[in-house]
């Protein structure tokens, strides 16, 4: 019986006993939620199961509290993980929550929820305050690690949960514990199997980028560049499908070949790389300003201290001013 035919049923039972079938349409809700497609208009399908999911656990919890907590808090993360256009405050609120409902947990249903939900909160916080999405990322690992064996999904958690970890080091300017967690990642990713690799692409692809950031920060050059090229092909199609989602994993990974091209004399092509990722970063200044125009601000530095590597220094100015010149709008 096909997902979408359980649920339709389930709707129709839970009608006439919610305390029976309540629990059984939450669960199918959720495991739409979390179903990953590349088409972007099933991201719509996804919210609305996890919404409709929430609803009804916590209509169970009100009817029966004690019995429902884990299943809100699974229906919570669900919720806020599907890529859509919810602010990251609402997201953190979610992962709060569902923390609270689980974080004393000592089942492996209660453990695999508490991981998925640090993990989520770290995953928001990164970006603002790494050092405080540090030690979320830490516990994610060391919850995951407690409920193994792990299935392929929890495995690529694990490995997401590595990714935040190398991140966050790498902000906090901890390069060695950076790359070794990196390196945990992208090998945890490299022994699922073919087909599980390709359904969380976008997982990958950030753990790629996040390794040949680190292997060029130690002058690795050349380790760096063949595993970004991998990455930069696979980015450049997912770009052109989802480009909000996927262009500033691109846009951050091609600054990571233009320093290794840079490293490795290649001039042309250390320019060429830099030049196009601040094209990215100009588009996605376009269409989300508030999101990325401080990001474009960062990429025209960026693009600067490839010129001034290069001896280019009217072009670093050039670049430079420009950043400034958005900085004081």
């Amino acid at each position: 019986m096909s997902l979408a035919v359980r649920i339709t049923l389930l709707r129709q039972l839970t009608r006439v006993d919610l305390a029976r079938f309540g629990p059984k349409l939450a669960e199918a809700l959720v495991t739409r939620s979390q179903q990953v497609k590349i088409r972007r208009s099933f991201v719509s399908r996804r919210t609305a199961a996890a919404d409709e999911a929430v609803a009804l656990y916590r209509r169970l919890v009100r009817d029966r509290p004690g019995r429902h907590e884990v299943g809100l808090a699974r229906a919570l993360v669900a919720q806020g993980s599907v890529p859509d256009d919810r602010t990251v405050g609402s997201a953190l609120a979610q992962g709060r929550e569902a923390i609270g409902y689980v974080e004393n947990a000592t089942d492996r249903d209660g453990l695999v929820v508490l991981a998925a939900a640090r993990l989520m909160v770290a995953m928001q916080l990164r970006s603002d305050a790494p050092r405080d999405a540090l030690p979320l990322a830490d516990q994610a690992r060391e919850t995951w690690l407690r409920c193994a064996p792990l299935g392929a999904r929890e495995r690529m958690e694990l490995a997401r949960s590595l990714t935040v970890l190398g991140y966050c080091r790498t902000v906090l300017g901890e390069p060695a514990e950076a790359l070794a967690a990196r390196e945990e990642a992208v090998e945890l990713f490299r022994r699922l199997s073919f087909w599980t690799r390709l359904k969380y692409m976008p997982a990958r692809l950030e753990a790629m980028s996040g390794l040949a950031d680190s292997l060029a920060s130690h002058r690795r050059f050349a380790e760096a560049l063949t595993l970004a090229t991998g990455a930069r092909e696979d980015l450049t199609f997912m770009s052109r499908v989802e480009p909000l989602r996927f262009r500033p994993t691109l846009g951050n990974l091609l600054f990571v070949i233009a320093r290794c091209h840079l490293g490795l004399r290649e001039q042309d092509a250390a320019v060429a790389a830099a030049e196009e990722a601040v094209g990215h970063y100009r588009w996605l200044a376009e269409h989300d300003p508030v999101r990325y125009q401080s990001r474009l601000v960062v990429a025209l530095r960026s693009q600067a201290s490839v010129f001034t590597g290069l001896g280019r220094y009217e072009k670093a100015a050039w670049a430079t001013a420009e950043a400034e010149a958005m900085e004081s709008r």
